[in-house]
C-alpha cells in the first residue's frame, strides 16, 4: 500500500467538499475516505460524522470512533470533543473516565465551546477528575458565552439552586431562557413554568404561553395542558 500523501489527501478533500455542499453525498463519501487513508485530518473527522450519523452508511459508533480518534491524535479538536464524549459513555468503546477527561480537556484547552461545556460536565459529576462544582460554574460559564445552550441551561440549574455560586433566581431565568431561545427543550418548558408561576420574576401568562407553544412544538407533549389552560382563561375574560 502506498504511504499516504498529504498533497493527494488535500486534492481529495476540496473535492470532497465540492460534492457535499452540491449535496452529492456518494461521491463526497467516496472523496472524503480517500482522503482519510491519506491522512487528512479533517476528512477523518468526516467519516467519523458519517458512520456516527448513518449518512450513506449503516450507522456504525464503532468505526465513528475509529476515525474520530485518528483524527484527534492529529490535533483535530472537534474530534478530541468527540472521543471525550464516546470514552465518556463508553459508546462501542470501553468506558473510561480518564480517557474521557484528558481528551475533553485538550479539545476546551483549544478553546472548543462544546468541550468547555463537556469537561465542566465532567466537573459538576466527578467524572475522571474531583468533583468542584466551582470549577465547574467557571466553564459552564464560558461555554454559555459561546451559545452552547446546554451550558447556559445547566449554570441556570446551578444558580437557581446556589450550588457552586451564588443562588441568583432572575439570573437563572435569563440563563434558562438563553437556553430556550438557542433551542434548547427542557429549557423552553422551565422558563415557561417560571413565567407562568412568576418564580423568580413577575408573573406573565403571554410570555409563558409563548414558551409552553414553542415547548409543544419542539416535542415537550406536557405542555399542551398548559396551553389549553391559558387559552381558555383568555377566552373567558
Amino acid at each position: 500500500m502506498a504511504a499516504p500523501n498529504p498533497d493527494t489527501a488535500e486534492i481529495y478533500y476540496q473535492a470532497g467538499m465540492n460534492a457535499f455542499q452540491q449535496k452529492d453525498l456518494p461521491n463526497a463519501f467516496a472523496l472524503f475516505l480517500s482522503a482519510a487513508q491519506n491522512g487528512h485530518p479533517d476528512a477523518m473527522f468526516r467519516m467519523g460524522v458519517f458512520y456516527y450519523h448513518g449518512i450513506m452508511v449503516k450507522k456504525d459508533p464503532k468505526e465513528a470512533f475509529k476515525w474520530f480518534l485518528h483524527a484527534a491524535r492529529k490535533g483535530h479538536v472537534a474530534a478530541m470533543s468527540e472521543v471525550g464524549i464516546m470514552y465518556a459513555e463508553g459508546n462501542k468503546t470501553q468506558k473510561s473516565p480518564d480517557k474521557a477527561y484528558g481528551w475533553t480537556l485538550k479539545a476546551a484547552e483549544n478553546g472548543h465551546p462544546q468541550a468547555i461545556y463537556n469537561l465542566g460536565s465532567f466537573y459538576e459529576r466527578g467524572i475522571g477528575v474531583e468533583q468542584d462544582y466551582v470549577t465547574a460554574v467557571r466553564l459552564y460559564e464560558r461555554a454559555a458565552d459561546a451559545d452552547i445552550p446546554e451550558a447556559a441551561y445547566s449554570l441556570a440549574r446551578l444558580c437557581y439552586a446556589g450550588i457552586g455560586t451564588r443562588m441568583d433566581r432572575a439570573r437563572s431565568l435569563r440563563l434558562v431562557k438563553k437556553a430556550a431561545d438557542l433551542g434548547h427543550r427542557q429549557a423552553m418548558l422551565d422558563t415557561a413554568v417560571l413565567y407562568y408561576e412568576g418564580d423568580g420574576v413577575e408573573m406573565d401568562e403571554a410570555e409563558a404561553l409563548k414558551y409552553f407553544k414553542l415547548a409543544y412544538d419542539n416535542g415537550i407533549r406536557g405542555a399542551k395542558k398548559y396551553i389549553d389552560e391559558i387559552e381558555s382563561k383568555n377566552a373567558q375574560a
